[in-house]
């Protein structure tokens, strides 16, 4: 808002919108903000490469390698909590939602934490249906408790309506940001909204999109500053203005955050790509709905549908994850390692991927190619129990128990509780003729979980053992061996 209180237009629309504790003086923030994000959105993003990137060796040295930034730094967990409101209504609720989208996208942008709703962590109050006080201290020191987060972010929304029709006039948002760790709260600075055309439905909540995007873009800003998080260069306004379409984004806000069924969910997503087919976050979200159901064709056309919406490598990786994962429930392997190898070429690098791509091997029963990518796993995430126990399997399966017996090793020093690795470690030691030590492992495995398909074949292969056998053994019998059937 300009010092004299006049209304500032921008894009077309009628605005004002004032800065708390902004600084901006008598420079008009509206102006201000709509001014940088009409820049950020004109700027072309150079994304460059990591410069583990540059050494970095696959299976796979024809593929060009970017690498993700956030992939170099531990993940803190930062958790949202839904903010207290003054008000309550469809409008107040959607202008929420869409502040906190903003923000949690912000968040999976710029890298350092990953971000939660307290929903899915604490099964925390929600409100929906009254106005709302914000939490106090003490209920967000047990939230983020409960949580166990690094941060955890909540706020306050205060509304005004026009007397007359009840359409909002002006909403202010507050937020607060608390550190468990250090016992500390830190509030970002404070901006009110006055952002609301001259539609008369109270139902309705009117924004000028642009200008609601660059406001967004300013609390993102705030809150990252607050984090101590650095905002990479190749963060703009367009991770958040993902269409130009206020109506698909209202839907797409009510599909991600108002609807609990799947089926109304998609009916929202679907409602969203109608009024914006090229609106990426909802034809992603309805994908991964379709996807959940079975319905792997129609899953794959519209992740298919999404690769030609970005040029963002992290989202172009877990893109085409998902497509190979479509692939190889339609039964089409090939297809499948075709996509994980170009999920490869973006950056995304995970255990599950090559365990997912050797999986394509081993169906076309080319086991030496599945046990190439299995090493490579482990040699990239060499504590990662699904890649060691993957590669385990492999030898054994090949006979390699000299390489298999180790690797089942490793695995239950990182899952010591496992009885069916317990039980198929014993089934390798007993064919390579290690029947005692084998035994240790089959015991395990009964003391864990007797009752279990593990736990049987164990007790099983202990009452065919007998008995110890002395340090000698028994001389003259005939070694026993045996393939152990690998789950």
């Amino acid at each position: 808002m300009s010092s004299d209180g006049t209304i500032c237009s921008v894009v077309g629309a009628r605005w004002k919108c004032e800065g708390k504790a902004s600084g901006t003086g008598s420079q008009c923030e509206c102006k201000a903000l709509g001014a940088r994000w009409q820049r950020q959105k004109n700027a072309r993003a150079t994304h460059r490469p990591h410069p583990r990137a540059q050494t970095h060796k696959r299976r796979f040295p024809h593929c060009p390698i970017r690498y993700n930034h956030s992939m170099s730094h531990p993940k803190r967990k930062l958790v949202f909590a839904p903010l207290g409101a003054d008000d309550y209504g469809e409008d107040v609720l959607l202008f929420e939602h869409g502040i906190l989208f903003a923000l949690q996208t912000a968040i999976d942008v710029a890298g350092g934490f990953s971000q939660a709703d307290v929903h899915a962590q604490t099964g925390g109050p929600d409100k929906r249906e009254r106005p709302v006080a914000p939490f106090s201290e003490a209920d967000i020191r047990a939230l983020a408790a409960r949580a166990g987060c690094d941060a955890l972010v909540d706020g306050m929304l205060s509304a005004t309506r026009d007397p007359h029709t009840g359409a909002l006039t002006q909403t202010g948002v507050a937020l607060r940001v608390f550190f468990p760790e250090s016992n500390r709260f830190a509030a970002p600075p404070a901006l009110v909204f006055r952002a609301f055309g001259d539609d008369d439905r109270p139902e309705t909540l009117s924004l000028d999109f642009d200008l609601f995007v660059a406001l967004q873009f300013r609390l993102c800003e705030a809150l990252l500053d607050t984090l101590g998080v650095n905002v990479p260069p190749f963060f703009t306004t367009d991770a958040l203005q993902a269409t130009n379409s206020w109506d698909a984004y209202q839907m797409f806000l009510k599909g991600l955050r108002v609807a609990k069924t799947p089926e109304t969910k998609l009916g929202y997503y679907n409602q969203a790509v109608g009024h914006d087919p090229s609106f990426l976050p909802a034809i992603v979200n309805s994908a991964v709905l379709l996807k959940n159901s079975a319905d792997y064709h129609g899953a794959r056309a519209r992740f298919s549908q999404a690769v030609g919406l970005t040029q963002d490598p992290a989202q172009l990786g877990e893109i085409y994850f998902e497509l190979g994962l479509c692939s190889i429930s339609l039964g089409d392997p090939k297809t499948a390692r075709n996509f994980w190898e170009r999920a490869l070429a973006q950056g995304l690098d995970n255990p599950t991927l090559y365990v997912n791509m050797a999986g394509t091997y081993e169906q076309e029963e080319n086991i030496a190619a599945a046990i190439d990518v299995g090493e490579q796993a482990v040699e990239r995430f060499p504590d990662a129990h699904k890649a060691v126990v993957n590669l385990a399997r492999l030898h054994a399966m090949r006979g390699n128990l000299d390489r298999a017996i180790p690797l089942y090793e490793r695995a239950l020093v990182l899952e010591p509780g496992d009885a069916l690795r317990h039980s198929v470690l014993g089934g390798c030691l007993l064919a390579a003729e290690r029947p005692e030590e084998a035994r240790v492992h089959f015991q395990q495995a009964v003391d864990l979980d007797p009752e279990s398909e593990p736990g049987r074949y164990a007790v099983q292969e202990l009452e065919k053992l007998g008995p110890a056998q002395s340090s000698e053994g028994e001389k003259g019998a005939e070694p026993r061996k045996k393939r152990w059937g690998l789950f």
